[in-house]
């Protein structure tokens, strides 16, 4: 039987080979989300298909294990990574607003504290030094 590792919703996806079975937001249709799974062979090329019924709606959880399940046995593996990449906070924040990923704007930050970096801020007028030419 193949084992299902569950990844974070930000977690890196891992490096070949690997089957994963990824759960998004449409990109044309931020309010939709589908079913991908992504292929990724020892080297390092990679295949990505959207699972969809017949009708084109994504396709039941279920089903696609099934899908997953069988292309890891194809490739001799005995895991499928899955990732929900809808699950974090911020995604469902931006769900609850229909999409809109503008909300909760002023909660974001360019900072690498890490680094000892403060982003940039448009509210930091005091450093654009940029000439005016009027």
């Amino acid at each position: 039987m193949t084992e299902i590792r569950t990844l974070q919703p930000h977690d890196p996806l891992p490096d070949g080979p690997a089957v994963i079975l990824m759960r998004r937001f449409e990109e044309d249709n931020p309010k939709q989300v589908m079913m991908e799974l992504i292929v990724i062979q020892k080297n390092q090329s990679e295949h990505n298909s959207r699972l969809l019924t017949e009708t084109g709606e994504p396709l039941p959880w279920a089903d696609a294990v099934k899908e997953a399940e069988t292309q890891a046995r194809d490739a001799g593996l005995h895991h499928v990574y899955h990732v929900d990449r809808t699950a974090g906070p911020r995604e469902r924040e931006i769900a609850s607003h229909d999409g809109d990923r503008t909300v909760g704007m002023d909660k974001l930050d360019d900072d690498d504290l890490e680094e000892g970096e403060r982003g940039s801020d448009m509210r930091d007028m005091k450093l654009n030094e940029a000439p005016r030419r009027f």
